[in-house]
């Protein structure tokens, strides 16, 4: 595992840095991830106003010590490290539906995940649909 990623893709891994800009240029909000949203939203309340909005932060976040309930030791600059350690069902869906997945197989992660009361699991369910390997090829495409 690569706790300090290099500010160049490393395999299938890439700095936080480096995610964070292909992330600012997707689009905030999408049919399947909308809806994904809208039928099973947080439930503690938000400060953002999209997925693209949370991801940016959490991913741009890692690069510190974090604060609060998310302090860390030690700076984490991997993306995929911090993709693995995401508890954001609705993020898994819109990462890979903004980054191009193909929308059937977007809609039935999403649909998998959807009747999964454990929110823990449905981030879990979700990245076995939609492994960190996947978003990185995806990614890396729309560099």
């Amino acid at each position: 595992m690569i706790r300090h990623a290099s500010r160049r893709a490393l395999g299938p891994d890439m700095h936080v840095l480096d995610f964070v800009r292909i992330l600012r240029r997707l689009e905030s909000h999408l049919p399947i991830s909308d809806v994904y949203e809208r039928d099973r939203p947080q439930l503690t309340g938000v400060w953002w106003s999209s997925q693209k909005e949370h991801m940016i932060r959490w991913f741009s976040d890692q690069e510190g010590r974090g604060s609060g309930a998310f302090t860390r030791t030690e700076p984490n600059t991997s993306a995929r490290t911090t993709y693995n350690r995401l508890q954001c069902p609705a993020a898994f869906v819109w990462m890979a539906e903004a980054l191009g997945e193909d929308p059937a197989l977007v809609q039935a992660a999403a649909d998998a995940a959807r009747h999964e009361p454990s929110a823990r699991r449905r981030s879990g369910l979700l990245r076995r649909h939609l492994p960190w390997e996947r978003i990185a090829q995806l990614a890396g495409q729309a560099r």
